[in-house]
């Protein structure tokens, strides 16, 4: 029924009100050049509204375009950049004269600049745009992360948008399925110079998977943008009180029918941290008080091989071939020491926990995909296959020293080892069709397909008498399946002076929870239905507005519904929880835009089953662990407004401010959870022009205090600074830069609930100097590898942290 109303709603629509420019690039022989770049360009200052390349005749053509008054830059290596007229568009079609691009000196009459600012606002998604961010070179994916608007990172890796949590993390569009911690790790071994940019999407249309309750964070990267065989090297060095270095190759060569390319990356990564924890815990003499302090050491090393295959079969027809391998091996060493005071004590003052653990990852991803395109108007099929193979066995050494006031020990040390192994198998694939009608309505359909199976064991055992020996009890084995059928429809068409975008998706789900050791099954089935609609039209020639509406879902992680135990020591653990439900979110966004001077964008959303992170508590036995459960809502408002600023040729400023006001309301094991909050985050971007072709950028980020479910997290703030300059006739770059100068950026809060009283801070290695170089070889006229969606973007992600 709701399919077929928004097909009568959206066949009535008037004629569009966009035009299109057309036009040929021709070079001094008045023969058409192809992949000539092309920008259009505001008249008024010169900002980007659209790109696109001329095709093998030399011709091009941007459409959608609103009334207005613009310039086209076409520019290609090897010849002078051509600015053309003053081109006035109205709703109809304009075909621009010919432009001649000519060899030769540069003209330098008209310098007309179109860089992309670092954190731009669109209809429906804000872009950070890393790779020409000097600020950005020797970080970490999940560093740039922590630095977008509205993405907050806690201690423990945990990512949530504009206060939210539930955030779905894709690579290329692809989810990763990985559990949230492997999905961190993964992210902490990914630099920031294999970024392109990073998407944030609030409320994302049906076409995408509903996986993701409070939106999508996507994070393209690089590409080999140019048009034979070409490539590039880079490397980074980078020193805080740990030395980590990155180095990175790719390779990308194309024939008339096949386009092969490859990508080797290896990073060398160090990482120190210190936790201080307190816990206040009442009991029936008093209270005991337990104060924790930890030194972490971690040092790694992964590898991500790349290697793909694009074959045309003919102009309209191209199958590929993608593989994927990523590894990494790491080492955590934690020194963690706990003073117990007050009453109900153990026969000891002290406890001293040093452990060890070592972790592998292994993952191997295989993608099958083909595309066909049936006209030039965008009729289209695709389709995706893939199968990808995960991997991770664990090993945690934990031995425990008591010791009295003095520090004389008073027991004999308890020994304990823990081998984990989680494999977990994953296939997806997926069908999408789009069709363009005379009518202007656009129809894009599509179906998927996923089934993911885990496998997951853990042993304890202590050492007795120097025999090790299991430890039944905590040992456990727990397996998890899922499979997910779904279908989507969705229609655009401009109504008028709106465009519209109706979509509806539906998702079956069938999953089985199985913990072995416990004997504890949970099946679940159901079925959801995922509208969504997107409205976006313009007032004038500079006031753009957007209206969306979309309803999401986040399964839990496969980590959360893990039953296992993870120890700081034997007082403090985490562990997962079995019976999670799925959290569903009900989204609305409305955006401004007043040009490209400013944006505004406002979004509120209603969450039933919120999953979050609680802390229960057995005071009488004196432990307190972490764990994951269902809250019964929260509601979320937030407000993001984005300005950049040119105050003069040299210097420009980009401002991005984002409020949000949490609201938790729940039953929990503690007792009554009603917490509100309102905070908000700031971030200034200053940017230099110095000489010698010099870039200096220098920002700054503020995170005021804020509340999540039943934690309070303090405020936060830093500043870096980064220096770039293009070298070597513009194939190389240079980056210089400092991370968090003054050494601010850090994390603190606590948990004061009911009769929970624990306060944390902690600090890392986040202040650090890094330089990276990169260099292009080869022909840098040869076109890229094409850009794609592979099946199972949604559920690898869920592999996490």
């Amino acid at each position: 029924m709701a399919i077929a109303f928004l097909l009568l709603l959206l066949s009535f629509g008037a004629i569009s009100q966009t035009g299109t420019i057309k036009g040929q690039i021709n070079d001094d022989n008045s023969e058409g050049l192809e992949f000539v770049n092309i920008l259009l360009l505001s008249a008024s200052d010169s900002s980007l509204i659209k790109g696109n390349v001329t095709d093998l005749n030399g011709e091009f053509l941007i459409q959608s375009i609103v009334p207005g008054s613009y310039l086209v830059q076409a520019s290609i290596v090897g010849y002078n950049d051509f600015i053309s007229e003053v081109i006035e568009s109205n709703n109809d079609e304009v075909v621009s004269p010919p432009f001649i691009l000519t060899t030769g000196v540069a003209l330098e009459e008209v310098t007309v600049k179109a860089n992309k600012p670092f954190v731009e606002m669109q209809a429906d998604k804000v872009v950070v745009n890393v790779e020409n961010s000097g600020v950005n070179a020797g970080n970490t994916a999940l560093e740039v992360l922590a630095k977008s608007p509205g993405v907050i990172v806690d201690k423990d890796n945990n990512i949530t948008l504009r206060g939210k949590q539930g955030v779905l993390v894709t690579i290329d569009g692809k989810q990763q399925y990985m559990s949230a911690q492997d999905n961190a790790i993964m992210l902490e071994s990914m630099p920031a110079e294999n970024i392109n940019s990073i998407e944030i999407i609030m409320n994302p249309s049906a076409k995408y998977d509903a996986e993701g309750n409070s939106g999508i964070i996507n994070i393209k990267l690089r590409k080999n943008e140019n048009l034979g065989t070409n490539g590039n090297v880079s490397t980074m060095i980078r020193q805080g009180i740990k030395f980590s270095t990155n180095n990175s190759v790719g390779l990308n060569m194309r024939t008339e029918k096949v386009n092969l390319y490859a990508n080797v990356n290896r990073w060398d990564w160090g990482w120190a941290q210190e936790l201080h924890l307190n816990r206040i815990i009442p009991n029936d003499e008093g209270t005991t008080e337990f104060d924790q302090f930890s030194e972490m050491d971690r040092a790694g090393t992964s590898h991500d091989i790349k290697l793909g295959l694009d074959y045309n079969i003919s102009p309209k027809t191209t199958i590929g071939l993608l593989g994927k391998y990523n590894n990494g091996v790491s080492e955590d060493f934690n020194d963690n020491m706990t003073q117990i005071m007050g009453q109900n004590l153990p026969a000891f003052s002290f406890l001293n926990v040093v452990s060890e653990s070592n972790n592998d990852r292994d993952q191997y991803s295989f993608n099958a995909n083909v595309k066909h395109e049936f006209d030039d108007k965008g009729t289209e099929l695709t389709f995706d296959t893939d199968y990808s193979i995960f991997d991770s066995p664990r090993m945690n050494l934990y031995n425990n020293f008591f010791m009295d006031d003095i520090g004389d020990m008073v027991q004999e040390p308890y020994y304990l080892r823990n081998n984990q192994n989680t494999s977990i198998d994953i296939f997806a694939a997926k069908l999408d069709f789009s069709k363009s009608l005379e009518s202007g309505l656009k129809i894009d359909i599509g179906t998927k397909y996923s089934n993911v199976s885990t496998d997951n064991v853990t042993t304890f055992e202590s050492k007795q008498e120097g025999v090790w020996t299991e430890e039944t009890n905590r040992s456990n084995s727990f397996n998890y399946d899922e499979e997910v059928l779904a279908g989507y429809a969705m229609l655009s068409k401009t109504l008028g002076k709106f465009n519209v975008q109706a979509g509806l998706r539906v998702e079956h789900t069938l999953s089985t929870g199985n913990s072995i050791t416990l004997d504890q099954i949970v099946d679940r089935k159901y079925t959801d239905f995922f509208p969504s609609l997107n409205i976006s039209h313009t007032v004038g020639e500079k006031h753009n507005l957007s209206y969306s509406y979309s309803r999401r879902l986040n399964r839990p992680d496969y980590d959360d519904l893990n039953p296992f135990v993870e120890f700081l020591d034997l007082y403090t653990f985490e562990k997962g929880n079995p019976f999670l439900n799925p959290q569903y979110a009900d989204a609305f966004g409305v955006n401004y835009g007043f040009g490209n001077n400013f944006f505004i964008s406002a979004n509120y959303s209603y969450t039933r089953d919120a999953i979050t992170q609680v802390i229960e508590q057995i005071s009488e036995e004196n432990l307190s662990f972490q764990t994951i459960q269902n809250l019964d809502n929260q509601e979320s408002i937030s407000l993001t407004f984005s300005m950049p600023k040119v105050w003069t040729e040299w210097y420009t400023t980009r401002l991005s401010a984002t409020s949000f006001y949490n609201e938790f309301k729940s039953v929990i094991p503690s007792g009554i959870l009603d917490n509100k909050n309102l905070a908000y985050q700031l971030y200034l971007s200053n940017n230099f022009t110095l000489p010698n072709d010099w870039s200096l950028e220098v920002t700054g980020n503020y995170r005021s205090p804020m509340t999540y479910g039943i934690i309070e997290i303090v405020s936060q703030y830093s500043f870096d600074l980064g220096l770039s300059r293009s070298i070597l006739k513009g194939k190389g770059n240079l980056k210089i830069g400092i991370d968090d100068i003054f050494k601010t950026r850090r994390d603190g809060g606590g948990v004061f609930q009911d009769d929970i009283n624990l306060t944390v801070d902690n600090s890392y290695d986040s202040r650090r100097a890094k330089v990276s170089f990169s260099y292009k070889f080869g022909n840098q006229k040869v076109k890229a590898a094409r850009k794609r969606s592979t099946a199972t973007e949604d559920e690898t992600n869920r592999i996490g942290a």
